[in-house]
């Protein structure tokens, strides 16, 4: 494995680099969503209370509670009794604050998905012109295994682009997806709880 590594050239420490990123950063943002949604029924027990007017109970269980969700209906228990624009709006901003702070990162493990083909691409290609001018230096008679040599260990590259760009963007994908998931629940607890908190309800 070491060998082709080697062999494959400058490119192939980018590509590293790259996919120590990805894995880091994959980690890091399922670590995150995975606390942030430990306790994924709170959100419903903080609207239940909501919903029978119990304001003070409902605010110690969102202050007590991990995750997007509990904080953006937080932020609309502090304001209760409040104008049904005001408390939408703050439960807007804190919303923002929260989708931003989910989204953190992850435009990076895109990145890579997206750089490692072209890394491995560029790698492949310069390994091809150097193995095209070696032959055509050669003054002897051009044997085929010096070409043939000098083509498989261009392509190491592009199989290794490959090899990380495929699991970055399923992981990008799959982490995308928490976070739409997130920005829902967000959504539609919000919305509920600004009918239930604003004055004149």
């Amino acid at each position: 494995m070491f060998d082709l590594f080697i062999k494959g050239g400058w490119v192939m420490y980018p590509l590293l680099l790259s996919s120590i990123t990805a894995l880091g950063f994959t980690l890091e943002r399922t670590i995150a969503y995975y606390l942030a949604g430990r306790k994924p029924g709170n959100p419903a027990a903080i609207h239940n209370l909501v919903d029978k007017n119990d304001i003070l109970p409902a605010l110690e269980l969102a202050e007590n509670s991990p995750g997007p969700v509990a904080a953006v209906l937080q932020e609309g228990l502090r304001h209760a009794g409040s104008t049904k624009e005001q408390i939408e709006e703050v439960i807007n901003l804190r919303g923002s604050s929260e989708l931003k702070r989910l989204n953190q990162n992850l435009h990076v493990i895109e990145l890579v998905g997206q750089l490692a083909p072209l890394l491995g691409l560029l790698g492949t290609v310069t390994g091809l012109v150097e193995a095209f001018q070696t032959v055509s230096e050669a003054r002897s008679a051009i044997d085929p295994s010096m070409l043939a040599g000098g083509i498989w260990e261009a392509l190491i590259t592009t199989v290794a682009g490959l090899v990380i760009a495929i699991p970055a963007m399923v992981s990008h994908h799959f982490l995308e997806h928490r976070v739409q998931s997130f920005a829902w629940q967000m959504k539609h607890y919000g919305t509920e709880a600004v009918k239930h908190l604003g004055a004149g309800r």
